[in-house]
């Protein structure tokens, strides 16, 4: 319906998009033309081509996506600004592939954003409860979940156009229920462009449900984080996966080596495998070399893992293994080790540790002994006194072959601390190449640089990016002192 007001035409938005919102004609009324406020016919903007106009709104849409996990409503904005917009936007199908789902559902925009994607490969995600999985909020009042047997029943059929899906978040007994629900709409179905799929909290299934495939066929899927007990109650296909992140969130039984020695082997390709938590039950069984990795570039084993040291142990072969990343960690998880582990990880090169605090620091010399070559060190949790005792105190280096160290948060006391290890390790003929700290610590080193013969500094964050591909339930304790 169209209207006037003081002489200003507009035009009421589609039922689809916000109720409030109104769209400007893009040909304002003549009174306006003659102002003097030097209002002309056609804005700038306006004389700017569609395909330019697109490829900026193309930029903008990109960044809106920054943090996985807001509303990315981007292209729902660009649309209101004016006609000319519009057109822009809605002929723009991949503008509306990133679908974000929150509870409560907001039914009408889902159905938005599939109606203009068209037939488009989609980014589905779905959030529920997410602040339980990054702060503690003891008052916190999950919204409710009502609807979503319409939710499930809306997106079922494009199900099938999924390139990523997420379905991520805390679910507590009231709630657990809706993942099964959800990954229903996955069963016997084929996902010819899937890449990613996560389903990051607690799978809670019955020990003696059959195993269940969960698709026909998905051929491109690389990406896969799933719960443990997931993975032992659905069928899935493993075999092109590059990528895999187990989860044990929440009180339940880990999985047994052997369990997960049929999984490993499935996983022909895979470059990247994440442990989170107590994965692994070891009850009654004897530790002993079993697991081979043939291709694998980067283990992690992550968010509180009690069994650092035997899953290392039942390690038999990773002769490609890069990088090894213990994050939070104790002096307990590698102390029963007490031995070099070159055999078994002869190309393993790159170590990332958080020590747990202060009183687990016995874990970096630990460390020194069981992977001696390492060349790339990366501390994401550090403080100055241990650092000094440690690394400093010594008549013997530690990590003889290191080249590459990477902090962050380095403030005026550490910047005094690492000036004094770099020239230490020049004194004992094993100096440093290069110092990495992210761009705030770079003003607490800077004035000492004189000091540093050849050693280089650069100024670039090795610690955040690392954080940020873990599974959303854990990632806040990637460093432990933060």
């Amino acid at each position: 319906m169209e209207g006037e007001h003081h002489g200003v035409t507009f035009v009421e938005s589609r039922p689809m998009d916000a109720p409030d919102q109104v769209e400007w004609d893009a040909q304002p009324p003549d009174i306006l033309k003659n102002s003097r406020l030097g209002l002309t016919t056609n804005p700038p903007i306006s004389s700017v081509p569609p395909e330019v106009l697109g490829s900026i709104l193309n930029f903008v849409y990109e960044k809106s996506d920054s943090d996985g996990n807001k509303r990315p409503n981007t292209p729902i904005v660009f649309s209101h600004v004016c006609r000319f917009w519009r057109l822009v936007v809605l002929d723009n199908s991949l503008w509306w592939t990133r679908i974000i789902v929150t509870p409560p559902w907001k039914l009408d925009e889902v159905g938005t954003f599939l109606e203009r994607s068209k037939e488009c490969s989609l980014d589905l995600r779905i959030f529920v409860n997410i602040n339980l999985t990054t702060t503690e909020r003891p008052f916190y009042s999950p919204p409710p979940l009502d609807n979503y047997e319409n939710l499930r029943n809306l997106i079922s059929p494009h199900i099938h156009r999924c390139r990523t899906f997420r379905l991520q978040g805390y679910f507590d007994k009231s709630t657990q229920f809706l993942v099964p629900y959800l990954l229903e709409s996955f069963r016997r179905i084929d996902m010819p462009f899937l890449e990613q799929f996560i389903v990051d909290g607690r799978l809670e299934f019955e020990h003696k449900i059959y195993a269940r495939k969960l698709f026909s066929s998905a051929p491109f899927l690389r990406d896969l984080r799933i719960g443990g007990h997931g993975l032992t109650s659905y069928l899935l296909p493993l075999s092109t996966l590059t990528k895999l992140h187990i989860m044990l969130p929440g009180p339940s039984e880990g999985i047994s080596p052997a369990q997960l020695n049929v999984i490993f082997n499935a996983c022909a390709c895979l470059t990247e495998l994440a442990l989170y938590d107590d994965t692994l039950d070891l009850e009654g069984i004897p530790l002993s070399p079993l697991f081979v990795f043939p291709s694998l570039l980067t283990l992690q084993l992550l968010a509180y893992i009690t069994t650092v040291a035997e899953f290392l142990t039942l390690i038999s072969s990773a002769p490609k293994l890069r990088r090894l990343v213990l994050v939070p960690v104790t002096d307990v998880d590698l102390k029963s080790l007490n031995q070099s582990m070159r055999h078994t990880f002869p190309s393993l090169t790159s170590i990332v540790l958080s020590p747990m605090d202060e009183e687990c620091w016995d874990v970096i010399d630990y460390a020194s002994t069981c992977f001696p070559d390492i060349t790339h060190l990366i501390l994401a949790n550090i403080y100055h006194d241990e650092f000094n005792m440690y690394f400093l105190e010594r008549t013997t280096p530690l990590f003889p072959c290191l080249l590459e160290l990477a902090l962050k948060g380095v403030d005026e006391v550490l910047g005094r601390v690492i000036t004094d290890f770099v020239i230490f390790r020049r004194s004992k003929k094993v100096p440093l190449q290069t110092v990495f700290v992210d761009e705030a610590s770079m003003r607490h080193l800077s004035p000492d640089l004189h000091l540093w013969g050849d050693t280089r500094i650069v100024g670039v964050d090795l610690i955040g990016p690392l954080g940020e591909d873990l599974t959303h339930a854990v990632r806040h304790k990637f460093v432990a002192r933060y």
